[in-house]
């Protein structure tokens, strides 16, 4: 029996969206018949520390050598551990999160003139670097895993601030100044304690940074809460233009207040309710099982693909 043996590179200084996806794609590769992993790990998490830690199927590599496997996998700065093993006919699926990797004057930029397979995570972020990009560029829609949470709502008001910390502090603030019942994080906490926050809030404010590839926290604010708030961040257009429970608005303290008081209105009633029904179909349909799948019908393509740009 062949193995295919597929190479991952992290510097895991502190949990982020971007983090989870990449140990996501871990799993998918795992998942499939005859894979194996190799996985170098810089591990200074303070939070959601165990990650990257103990997943059976991946042998840890102390040193990190991609020319041991089949396949390199990369995203974001992860090339720049690998370029010093480059190896230009060795196979490479590059994940690409943030849309700032077609920005010409962003570091992440330069990585693009390298032949590889771009799994994009929404077609904003594929269209920002398709002019650009060395090989093909797929999008993979974004997969998650929401829980099932049902619990007595306690506050009016959760801010989730840690992109934007100054912006949530002053959104709360004003918020409590008109009565409601805010609950306010503006340093990163344990994901179990976010999705919490949600599920006892009537309303979420989630505050991405200018620009996102793909903003969850929109997604788990929809399913948990009665209703969610994202400032426009590019990506985020793809699920707030729908007509289920979320809304958004500018990126400044008084519009977010104004979105969160009609909010707090337009929750209510049957319409509140057909919108949040709506909002759940759309959260849950980010599935991470139809990642997967499209994963996987990639990798059985991969030798056409990369036959292709060779």
């Amino acid at each position: 029996m062949t193995i295919t043996t597929v190479s991952f590179y992290r510097r895991y200084h502190g949990y982020t969206g971007g983090h989870q996806k990449v140990r996501d794609y871990l799993e998918h590769m795992l998942a499939l018949d005859n894979m194996s992993a190799t996985l170098w790990l810089e591990n200074r998490a303070r939070i959601q520390t165990k990650l990257f830690d103990g997943i059976d199927g991946v042998t840890y590599q102390e040193r990190y050598c991609p020319e041991q496997a089949d396949i390199v996998f990369l995203a974001g700065l992860d090339w720049q551990g690998y370029l010093p093993h480059f190896n230009e006919s060795q196979p490479r699926l590059n994940l690409i999160q943030h849309v700032r990797h077609g920005d010409a004057g962003h570091p992440l930029f330069a990585f693009l003139q390298h032949r590889a397979v771009r799994l994009c995570v929404s077609e904003a972020v594929r269209q920002a670097i398709l002019p650009y990009a060395n090989g093909p560029c797929i999008t993979v829609k974004m997969g998650h895993r929401i829980p099932n949470l049902t619990c007595k709502k306690q506050h009016q008001l959760y801010i989730l601030a840690t992109k934007a910390p100054q912006l949530g502090q002053q959104v709360a603030e004003a918020a409590t100044r008109q009565g409601l019942k805010v609950l306010l994080h503006c340093q990163p906490v344990e994901r179990q304690e976010v999705h919490l926050a949600m599920a006892r809030s009537l309303v979420t404010l989630t505050l991405p940074n200018k620009t996102e590839g793909f903003f969850l926290p929109g997604i788990e604010a929809m399913a948990l809460s009665d209703w969610a708030i994202v400032p426009d961040c590019i990506a985020s257009r793809e699920y707030t233009l729908n007509g289920a429970n979320i809304s958004s608005c500018e990126r400044d303290p008084e519009a977010c207040l104004e979105a969160v008081l009609k909010a707090l209105q337009t929750r209510r009633g049957v319409l509140g309710a057909i919108r949040r029904w709506q909002g759940a179909k759309l959260a849950h349909g980010y599935s991470i099982g139809a990642e997967r799948k499209a994963l996987h019908q990639i990798m059985q393509k991969l030798p056409m693909l990369w036959a292709e740009i060779s």
